[in-house]
């Protein structure tokens, strides 16, 4: 018998069957499940590597992250059908053989079912089909059925039914196959079943739950079916239902009954004529006294359910019974059908900040980080945990963010330097599959601004956000905040609405009014708003650059959602009344002057009514340098807002990873990217690749992956803005990798930051995403590379050349996964030395170890890797590298999934 809480085991990995999510659509009891959440065919799984180094006599740590090597899940199509069956039964009888059919692959398949019958017996069976058995009580459901689709991970009963021939004589066989094709492979699986005439009696019995599906505690109602179709009456008949107590217990609560008359469950009770029913340890008995030709009855009970886990409850119930009322004969054993019960999932989560509880507490929901003066980086420890029942993973995002923009906030595995990545393929980073109960802790890292002057003492606060992708609707948050130390500062220009005297943002850094815009205005579909703006500038004579941002963080400019383009304008007027020519900048400004300027945002023509949608405004010095720059600031921004139609979806486009890098002045680094469509239709419109930098020296230049070699070279097609990025669509489900190459002209002086910023836009400038590349100027060049090859038969040895292109991974013909080797190489390309270097990797989604790290340069104990089998972080160290020097990381892992 194959039932769906059978555990498998891939190493380490334990995978438990469980009920398939149909519950809505009431037929959740037909199927079960993996419930590890196994990447399915088509899914890319994503791996970066990280390097920790310190520059000789600093002690400041630097990372340094390599490319995203990427593996698609390759179709694999398993089955199984169990298990053959042998009944005794009587002539002209119509007898019904159950069966499992378990689609054990990763990709959806169809399966033709056929009943032959066999030759070598003695007879032939009529009326031969197949049904569901739905909710496994051993009766048919519904019409015949020659073929049924099973997704990856499904199950489903089967019944095989057919008629003996009358008249068939005493100890007659008859053997039927039941035969299920793959229609996508052709690959087939049998079954036969045999059934023995007798002309004695013939006991069936039948178990059933009064429910399918059930929570932990509840109780339920068990009943056994009992008949004798044979032609005499039986002798005694012995029925025992042994119960796991981890799963399920006996419920003695007095309504025990046989065909309605109460039964006790004590042993040696006063239970009616004709039945004895006891309850030895964790097993009903119940022994009939005899059953008469065509005669049937039924006992029922209860349980209550013990078992916590989601999965299934397999029971079947030994049945043994004298056919001929002769004690010189041997007594026939038989048993039921498997009725099933099956464990609903529950997903829950919870974020907070302390290692020991998934507590909810509000103080456990708080973390407060130190002061940092601006620029400097705030480190958050939080901690995700699954309170459900059932494995899941959690998708990790940023709400309630009031730090002063722009800045940066990212997550982190523990380590502080290993970004947590999208493991499902939806571009969202996430925790990977938690097990019920399990934590994982995560680093929040977030970078203030450097031109951020803090004149009072202010607390501000970004919330993490959990989000269960076994049930969306289970969210949780928790607070992470902090402070910048105070500083004073003249300010430089101050950004207002313009003529309003009240809530006009005076002041610089007034970006918000307690929290909300300080000005909305309203405007119809296809029509524009126009905010009349007013720039004060104070200190030596500059320009002020003008830009308009969705969310405040102008390192990645996004359009509000509904707006399909601003612009910016002179005005003849005092309150734009009458709009002079377009301009992105202020003219130069002296000391106490002011300009005022006109913001047009045009709305898009195809939205319905929604309201309080923010636009962020900026104002910024290119040229302006103080003595003290940094508590000085040449920028302000402002908050408003528009009333607008309701937001055009640009669909599931995703641009991924955001990368950070090192060059020494006048080098060059290459990033590369990955433009994935998600979405079920081909991106075929006009799109395009907008690049900024925010330091000045600092140059961009794309390009597109022509040969898919995951490597920059002389055959890639350069991106020069125009539309159709690779000159056609792109269809639903592919990816493009972008190279971007980014070089200092300027010969940036040492520790200069740039954030360059990509941004795929369509036709009308809206930004459907984005990434962030940042780059710091070095006395030392640091480059490491990632890259990974095939070892199907898991030998250690590549089967090919090592790449950065995307490979295919999946399983043998003999169900074994199938490896990949990868290589990491770290190369100091500056002019100096550096002390000791870091490697740190982990095993990507659906994989374990397989290959244990070598490292020949490494230090002797530094090399840190999960045993064979087993996943986790893999690190290893270096004493130093010299200029010009490299030196090699590598290890391998086999796929554990479906």
């Amino acid at each position: 018998m194959i039932t769906c809480n059978t555990r498998a085991t891939f190493g380490s990995r334990r995978f438990l069957w469980a009920q398939l999510g149909l519950l809505a659509l009431g037929i959740g009891s037909l199927f079960c499940h993996d419930a590890h959440a196994v990447p399915l065919a088509g899914t890319i799984i994503s791996n970066m590597a990280i390097g920790e180094y310190k520059e000789e006599g600093s002690s400041v740590v630097q990372t340094s992250r390599s490319n995203l090597v990427q593996t698609t899940i390759i179709p694999v199509y398993t089955f199984t059908l169990t298990a053959n069956r042998s009944v005794q039964a009587s002539a002209g009888q119509r007898v019904f053989f159950p069966h499992e059919l378990s689609n054990t692959g990763n990709s959806t398949d169809r399966y033709n079912l056929t009943p032959t019958n066999l030759s070598g017996d003695n007879f032939d069976y009529n009326n031969m089909v197949v049904y569901l058995d739905a909710n496994r009580d051993g009766v048919p459901d519904g019409n015949a059925i020659g073929s049924y689709s099973l997704a990856a991970g499904e199950s489903v009963g089967l019944l095989v039914g057919a008629t003996i021939p009358a008249g068939s004589s005493d100890a007659a066989t008859g053997d039927v196959q039941l035969t299920a094709i793959s229609q996508t492979t052709l690959q087939s699986k049998q079954n036969i079943d045999r059934s023995t005439v007798s002309n004695q009696a013939v006991i069936l019995v039948r178990k059933s739950f009064s429910v399918n599906t059930v929570n932990q505690n509840q109780i339920v109602t068990v009943r056994l079916d009992y008949e004798n179709p044979g032609v005499v009456a039986s002798g005694q008949v012995s029925i025992s239902d042994t119960l796991d107590p981890a799963q399920l217990s006996y419920v003695s609560d007095g309504t025990e009954n046989w065909n309605g008359q109460s039964v006790n469950p004590a042993t040696g009770s006063n239970d009616p004529t004709g039945i004895n029913y006891y309850l030895n340890g964790n097993t009903i008995n119940a022994v009939l006294s005899s059953v008469p030709a065509g005669g049937s009855g039924f006992i029922q009970f209860k349980v209550r359910v013990n078992q916590a886990l989601p999965g299934r409850i397999p029971n079947t119930v030994q049945v043994s019974y004298d056919h001929d009322n002769s004690a010189a004969t041997t007594d026939i054993s038989t048993t039921s059908n498997t009725a099933i019960l099956t464990i609903n999932p529950s997903y829950g989560v919870e974020i907070n900040g302390i290692s020991t509880s998934a507590s909810s507490a509000a103080a456990d929901n708080l973390v407060i980080a130190p002061a940092v003066s601006s620029g400097s980086e705030i480190m958050f420890r939080n901690y995700v945990w699954n309170t459900g029942n059932s494995e899941d993973r959690f998708n990790l995002s940023f709400t309630n963010d009031t730090f002063p923009t722009p800045h940066q906030v990212e997550f982190y595995r523990a380590d502080g330097v290993t970004p947590l990545l999208d493991s499902n393929g939806d571009g969202i980073p996430d925790t990977g599959l938690l097990q019920a109960g399990e934590k994982l802790e995560i680093v929040v890292k977030l970078r203030t601004p450097t031109t951020f002057a803090v004149t009072a003492a202010s607390n501000y606060s970004v919330s993490p956000q959990a989000q269960s992708l076994g049930d969306r609707s289970k969210t949780d948050i928790v607070e992470d905040r902090g402070s910048i130390t105070i500083t004073d500062a003249s300010r430089l220009v101050d950004l207002t609405n313009s003529p309003e005297t009240n809530n006009n943002g005076t002041g610089n850094g007034s970006i918000k009014n307690a929290g909300n815009p300080w000005k909305t205005l309203t405007g119809s579909s296809s029509g524009t708003v126009i905010f009349p703006l007013s720039v004060k500038h104070t200190g030596t004579p500059t320009a002020y650059a003008l830009s308009a941002d969705a969310d405040g963080n102008f390192n990645t400019v996004d359009l509000p959602q509904g707006v399909a383009a601003i612009r910016f304008y002179q005005s003849t007027s005092n309150s734009c009344t009458t709009l002079g020519s377009e301009i992105q900048q202020t003219r130069l400004l002296a000391d106490g002057e002011s300009q005022l300027y006109c913001a047009v945002v045009t709305l898009k023509a195809d939205v319905a009514t929604a309201s309080n949608i923010p636009v962020y405004f900026k104002v910024a010095s290119s040229t302006y340098v103080s003595s003290n720059n940094a508590s000085n600031p040449g920028f302000d921004t402002l908050m408003n807002a528009i009333n607008i139609s309701s937001l055009n979806s640009t669909g599931s486009v995703v641009l991924m990873p955001d990368l950070r890098g090192q060059i020494a002045p006048n080098g060059t680094i290459v990033y590369s990217h990955n433009l994935i469509n998600n979405g079920a239709t081909a991106l075929n419109g006009n799109y395009y690749l907008a690049v900024t930098n925010d330091q000045p020296g600092f140059e961009t230049t794309l390009y597109y992956d022509l040969n898919n070699n995951g490597q920059l070279d002389s055959t890639d097609l350069l991106i020069n803005g125009t539309y159709n990025i690779n000159g056609s669509m792109i269809a639903a489900g592919a990816q493009l990798r972008i190279f971007a190459k980014v070089q200092n002209t300027g010969y940036s002086g040492v520790g200069v930051v740039n954030t360059g910023t990509i941004t795929l836009r369509d036709a009308s400038n809206t930004v459907i995403d984005g990434v962030t590349d940042i780059t710091t100027v070095s006395a030392t060049q640091i480059r490491l590379a990632k890259l990974q090859a095939k070892d199907a038969n898991c030998d250690g040895v590549a089967e090919g050349s090592y790449t950065a292109a995307t490979l295919t991974i999946g399983r043998n013909a003999n169900g074994s996964g199938q490896c990949v080797l990868y290589r990491l190489t770290v190369q100091n390309q500056g002019a100096l030395n550096i002390g000791a270097f870091n490697f740190r990797d982990t095993t990507p989604a659906a994989t374990v170890m397989a290959t244990a790290p070598v490292c020949s340069s490494c230090t002797a104990n530094t090399i840190s890797a999960p045993a064979i089998g087993q996943s986790g972080s893999i690190s290893g160290t270096v004493p130093g590298i010299a200029s010009g020097a490299s030196h090699v990381f590598e290890f391998g892992v086999r796929y554990a999934g479906q």
